[in-house]
């Protein structure tokens, strides 16, 4: 019991200690609960809805129509068309509406009932950002429908026209589903045909020989769509993947922080009570009764942070689970809770911090009683970095405060490292935000010197229509690696279009085989190596020699001389697939297959950049708190290890500002070299995760960080630095005097 109340009261005493670190084990509880169960729920939901409502393996269209049934027969699976149309609901309002499917990629249906004669079921963040409530009347196609219900598509999660769009705007775009019969009568469908493997391993040899079936019949396939690479589907996967990325690296940093902070707090702690230690041995404690004394006090603290942070983790589930549901909206037909994530995350921070304790104490305990009675093995060593200083021309201030930096390497290292965690979590919002404004400055604005795009259902031959330029494309696969697609362009020689640069910012005419930078990448080429690619539609190969490398990151693209591209493709001379615009354009019904709007682009990346607003936020005011923590933690403890020498200047006659610079002051290089240290550190971070992207959204995104971001995250930093001298500013004012003569007199 004795024992006991020396815990509590030296808790009490050094209460600031303690509770940054029970905050420190809090917030990473917290985190990993938070974000495991959040990202397994998303995938258990997304998994579940994609088995109840067949969600289809590969969406593809042909130039003739094909017999689903035997198709069906011939490779065991579920194959029923479906298609899309485009709508214009109001002036800069589209509406994609789906026919109802019954056999794969089933809509499931959130309210209301399934689409009768004339009726349509809306996706619901569409409707209800729109004023459209079930029972009221939406002009579609030239035509009035009765809102039925709101319904969620197994294969458009993510409700976004394309992927250059990247964030859904419920106010410009939507998603509506009607009866067959109703859909048939559209006028401009698309048709689209949707398969379900049977047998769920080797898709990818299932798709291929499909592919190869339907060649071999004579049948032209337009468009072939996996469903993994499918952005509409795949963001989901992608999400949760990065989620569980996090919820392991971000609270095991935080874990070995808080480790590395007790270890030292104990260790030092022990250390000065070493007088004790020996009078409790002389007394007849025994070693495992003083180790399960110093062993109250991590487990105290790692007990109480990891139960309330795993708590409160387990309370934000739910509401940070609904929020990813208005993004990627699906029915929730039932959530998990795996109690395994909250037992190993309250069990994993008592063994670890635990056992640092233990070999702490274990040390200590090996030294005989007398010799700690009399202050135990006290002697400092100087370590090899203060031996190797020369620092005899150096004023006094500078040279006091250099000496408090190595005389203890681990403090400066525990500091140095909780600096750069902080730096990272500053500038990881600022980084995304400067590659998404580079992708939009240098990429899409840059690149693009047009307002519209319109793509044709089949080539088109002579000129082009009055005030279009016409461009040829072609959608192809490596030959070696099907899963990497990208788009063949052909281009006027002289067009001005198509704005392409070098690395050095020189214009690249358009005469000659260029390819992106992303692409590039993606592929691991440069100028002089060659790609051999396959037609999606037909499966003819085609070799290319890469010529120049155009420093853009508007897309994947690989451009080439208009006349070039149709002699490769086998088209005729004068032949086009598509027109680019600066002024909107008018086609016969069914003319087209796709349209695109740059403007609509550059307004999604602006999107995207307002919403990464409130995450830049959280992200700087949770490096807030951490480094507060840590550098408050640390400064205190250098603070109490110079007791006597701050006692002492006070004696000297020692301003208090004087005192404050060279006590408090002194951290400051090592916080200015853990932000520069975390400046590398996310890049590298930030680079792996952009590869992830690559890999699963076939997305190549740079790794940028604005000059400016960079500045203001060191102001940051710096500013938190500040906040915590000043917070252990009353620390040193309560320091008395005669703490100098105890001192002495011992």
């Amino acid at each position: 019991m004795t024992l006991l109340k020396k815990v509590t009261r030296t808790m009490l005493e050094h209460k600031s200690r303690y509770i940054g670190s029970m905050l420190l084990l809090m917030i990473s509880s917290m985190m990993f609960v938070m974000l495991n169960m959040t990202s397994a729920n998303l995938i258990y939901t997304f998994k579940t809805f994609s088995e109840r409502n067949v969600l289809s393996d590969a969406e593809f269209s042909t130039d003739t129509a094909i017999d689903a049934a035997a198709l069906s027969r011939q490779f065991a699976a579920k194959l029923e068309i479906g298609g899309t149309v485009d709508s214009e609901v109001k002036p800069g309002q589209t509406l994609r509406v789906f026919p109802m499917m019954n056999t794969v990629n089933i809509p499931a249906v959130q309210e209301g009932s399934v689409p009768g004669r004339s009726e349509i079921m809306l996706d619901r963040l569409f409707a209800e950002t729109n004023g459209y409530q079930i029972g009221d009347t939406i002009h579609v196609a030239n035509k009035n429908y009765t809102v039925s219900g709101y319904t969620l598509l197994p294969h458009f999660i993510y409700v976004i026209p394309s992927k250059d769009t990247m964030m859904n705007d419920p106010k410009t775009f939507g998603v509506g589903v009607v009866g067959k019969a109703d859909f048939d009568s559209m006028q401009d469908r698309n048709k689209v045909y949707a398969i379900r493997f049977d047998e769920r391993g080797n898709i990818k040899s299932q798709e291929a020989a499909l592919k190869n079936a339907l060649r071999s019949q004579g049948i032209r396939i337009t468009n072939w769509q996996s469903t993994e690479k499918k952005v509409n589907v795949s963001y989901v996967p992608m999400k949760a993947s990065i989620q569980s990325t996090m919820s392991a690296v971000v609270p095991l940093a935080m874990l070995a922080l808080t480790c590395v902070l007790l270890g030292m707090l104990m260790w030092r702690m022990i250390r000065s009570e070493s007088v004790i230690i020996g009078t409790l041995y002389a007394q007849g404690y025994r070693k495992r009764e003083l180790r399960r004394h110093y062993l109250m006090f991590p487990l105290m603290v790692s007990v109480i942070g990891s139960v309330v942070g795993s708590i409160l983790g387990l309370l934000l589930v739910a509401p940070v689970f609904n929020f990813m549901l208005t993004a990627f909206p699906m029915p929730v037909y039932e959530t998990i809770f795996n109690p395994w994530l909250m037992i190993v995350a309250i069990l994993l921070p008592v063994i670890i911090l635990c056992s640092v304790t233990w070999g702490v104490i274990g040390k200590v305990l090996k030294t005989p009683p007398a010799i700690l009675m009399k202050g135990g093995e006290t002697k400092r060593k100087t370590n090899f970095i203060e031996r190797n200083l020369r620092l005899d021309r150096v004023k006094f201030n500078t040279k006091f405060q250099i000496r408090e930096q190595v005389r203890s390497l681990s403090r400066s290292l525990l500091l140095l490292f909780g600096v750069v965690v902080a730096t990272m979590l500053i500038l990881y919002g600022f980084a995304m935000k400067s590659s998404v404004d580079y992708m939009l400055n240098k990429g899409v604005k840059e690149m693009y010197n047009l307002k519209y795009e319109y793509v044709f259902k089949s080539e088109k031959t002579g000129a082009a229509p009055a005030g279009g330029e016409p461009f040829g494309a072609a959608y192809v696969s490596l030959i070696n690696n099907d899963e990497i697609s990208f788009y063949m362009t052909g281009v006027l020689p002289d067009t001005g279009k198509i704005i392409l640069k070098d690395g050095s910012g020189q214009v690249l005419k358009p005469d000659s085989n260029i390819i992106t930078a992303p692409l590039a990448k993606k592929l691991s080429v440069s100028t002089g190596d060659s790609v051999t690619v396959f037609d999606v539609e037909n499966g003819k190969e085609h070799t290319f020699i890469i010529e120049k490398v155009a420093d853009t990151y508007a897309g994947e693209f690989l451009f080439m001389p208009l006349d070039r591209f149709n002699k490769e493709f086998g088209l005729p001379v004068d032949a086009y697939i598509g027109i680019w615009s600066d002024m909107p354009m008018n086609f016969s019904q069914g003319e087209l297959q796709n349209t695109k709007s740059i403007d609509a682009i550059i307004a999604g990346f602006g999107s995207l950049i307002n919403q990464m607003a409130p995450m830049i936020y959280g992200l700087i005011f949770a490096a807030f708190i951490v480094g507060l923590i840590i550098i408050y933690i640390v400064t205190g403890m250098m603070v109490d290890e110079s007791r006597a020498s701050i006692s002492l200047m006070k004696v000297f006659g020692y301003k208090k500002k004087e005192i404050n610079t060279l006590i408090l002051g002194s951290n400051t290089f090592i916080v200015a070299a853990g932000f520069l240290l975390g400046i590398p550190a996310l890049l590298g971070s930030i680079g792996a995760l952009y590869q992830s992207l690559t890999e699963s959204l076939q997305l190549v995104m740079p790794v940028k960080l604005n000059f400016f971001y960079m500045v203001l995250g060191f102001v940051i930093v710096m500013i938190t630095f500040e906040f915590a001298k000043r917070m252990c500013r009353k620390k040193v004012a309560r320091i008395p005097m005669s703490e100098a003569l105890k001192a002495g007199a011992e």
